[in-house]
Order: structure tokens, then sequence, then C-alpha cells
């Protein structure tokens, strides 16, 4: 089952009626350019147009851990038109209410709404700040990169960017080899994490996200990944001569690369099941928190690299941490197929 999230509520100054639409219409035409008669309506469909624009609908997409509701005078649900009969409030608005069901709050008002209606981040600024405010947890995606999209040359796809950013990984490697480039390597690992993060904020702010730009990202993404402990241990190895690479070190390096693949393939075969099979329970399977995720494996590779001389001790701490959530994994999904299982033979039966 998916988590509960919760509401934003988007209110439209007219009717979704023919006569309230056209009593809109009229209103906005008549009206001045700096009084719009419905904020929310620039907001949603830039002004006279029957359908949402397209900057609303990637704007939508950013506004996570809540469902958004756009209801025009005459669409409102009981609860809403509750609140609204016991608020003396100025049309158009944004309410907002927690998963729990809660009391419905006042996010943005009319006069506040007007200022960021054709300013899509600065709205969803606005948003996420008295979201905050309110209590009505919600989080906006790629909030940090997305005022560097508009900077990006239209002629840059966000598949070259996953290209460069793979190079720029590899060159992090490369340094990270020669004690002489350590300091280099940071630099050039943190720009991998930059180029690495804007990639998808790019293809998904110009709606052009695709399964090859996901799955260049991800390829790219691994490689890097298991290059970093080989090439930081020897970078150790070069700096401190033969004596540094003991057993120890060297299991460490190799037991956490097998962690990486394990667990990628455990990640892979659920996928590849759930896609087959279309059941909820293995879908899910992919989205269950482990003790070691993407942040974390950012961190500790960037720990790496800044003290290489603890590469060997991470190693372990890593692979530790990895072979946890790929034990607890594998344990829901024997449960999960033996339960479909089940279900399979009793349909037979």
């Amino acid at each position: 089952m998916s988590e509960p999230t919760s509401t934003i509520y988007i209110l439209y100054n007219a009717k979704a009626s023919i006569l309230g639409k056209l009593n809109y219409a009229c209103r906005k035409i008549t009206a001045g350019s700096e009084d719009s008669p419905c904020a929310a309506c620039d907001l949603t469909h830039g002004g006279l147009k029957l359908d949402e624009s397209a900057e609303w609908k990637q704007t939508k997409k950013q506004i996570g851990g809540a469902s958004v509701k756009q209801l025009h005078k005459d669409e409102l649900t009981p609860e809403v038109r509750k609140f609204l009969d016991s608020n003396s409030l100025r049309w158009p608005m944004i309410l907002g209410q927690d998963s729990k069901g809660g009391p419905i709050k006042l996010l943005i008002d009319a006069s506040a709404l007007q200022p960021v209606s054709h300013d899509h981040s600065a709205f969803l600024s606005l948003l996420d700040k008295r979201a905050a405010e309110e209590a009505v947890p919600i989080h906006v995606k790629d909030r940090l990169l997305l005022p560097v999209v508009p900077f990006v040359p239209n002629a840059l796809l966000p598949n070259h960017i996953t290209f460069i950013a793979f190079v720029v990984g590899l060159l992090a490697c490369v340094a990270a080899t020669s004690p002489r480039f350590s300091s280099l390597a940071v630099y050039l690992w943190l720009l991998n994490r930059l180029l690495d993060n804007l990639d998808g904020v790019l293809a998904r702010s110009r709606d052009i996200a695709s399964e090859l730009g996901g799955f260049l990202d991800l390829l790219s993404d691994f490689i890097v990944y298991s290059l970093i402990p080989i090439c930081v241990a020897y970078g150790q190895y070069a700096a401190n001569g033969p004596d540094w690479f003991t057993a120890s070190s060297f299991l460490a390096i190799t037991i956490l690369e097998a962690t990486f693949h394990v667990n990628n393939f455990v990640l892979f075969y659920i996928a590849a099941v759930s896609a087959t099979k279309q059941e909820g329970e293995l879908t899910s399977l992919t989205m269950k928190p482990a003790l070691i995720e993407g942040l974390e494996s950012g961190l500790i590779f960037t720990a790496m690299f800044i003290w290489p001389e603890y590469v060997v001790v991470m190693s372990w701490a890593m692979s530790l941490g990895v072979v946890i959530g790929t034990v607890q994994r594998v344990a829901a999904l024997i449960r999960v197929l033996s339960n479909m299982e089940s279900v399979k033979r009793e349909k037979d039966s």
C-alpha cells in the first residue's frame, strides 16, 4: 500500500460550468494587467486557456508527498466548503491538509498568490515555506537545482549532462589513484554529484525524461561507484608502498565490491519480476528503505575521497550496511514469492 499523503487544494475564483467560464473570461478581459480576477488560473493555465500549461504540469510533479486537487467554486468538497464558511477569505487561495486528515489550513491567500502566479519557482518556494509553517508535510523535488535549469543551453540535453558527469566521475577515480591529485579528486567527485543530479532535474523540467536516460544514468553511476573504492585503495598503495596492501585491505575492497553486485542483482531481479507479474507487493520491495541508500552511499564515497587513509575501515562498514539491507530485501522477497506460489496453487486446485 502507498503511504498516505497530504492534500493541497488550489481553489479557483471561477466556476467550472460554461457560464462560469464565460464569466471568468469577461472578467479577465476587462481586468487590468496587474489585477487578475484569478491568480490560481494564471498559475495553472497561464491565463485564458482551457488546458493546463506545460509549465504547471511540471510544477505539479515537483510537489512531493501530497496530492494536488484543483477545485472551482462549484466543485468544493463538504469539508472544504465547511472551512470556507467558517472563515472570511478572498478567492483564489491555496489550502492544505495533512495526511492524517487534520484541520484544513490556509497556505497561500489571494494577495500572496498574485505575485507568484507567473513565477513557478517562486510559487514552489512559497508553498514549501508555508506548508512547513502550517505543519502540512510536503517536499519540493529538485528545489536546489531547479533555479539552474534556465541557464542550461537548450542544445545541451540531459543525456549530454549524464555523459559529462560520467567522464568527470572517471577523472575523479583516476585522480584518486595518485596522492598528488587527491584534492582534485574530491572536487571532481563533487562536480560529478552536481551534474548527476542536474541531468534528472533538466529532464523533468523540460518534460523529456526517458527510459534511455534513466538507464544511462544508472549505468554510469554503477561504473563510477564500483571504481571508487578500488582507485582510492590504489592511491593508498601508491602513497604507502607494498606494506599497505595487506590481506585485510584486499578483503575489505573485494567484499565491498561483492556486496554491490549481490545487492544490485536482488534489486534488478525484483524489478524484472515486478514488471512481468505486476505484483504490488513486489514493487513495494524496491521502495523499502535500506541501511545504505543513495544518500548514505554518496556520503561514504565522499568521505573516501576526503580521508583516503580510512578507506579500509569505511569499506568494511559500508559492506556491513549493504549486507544488512540485502538480507532484509531477500527475506521479504522470499516471503512475497512464497505467498504468490500459495495463491497460484489455490487457483489451480
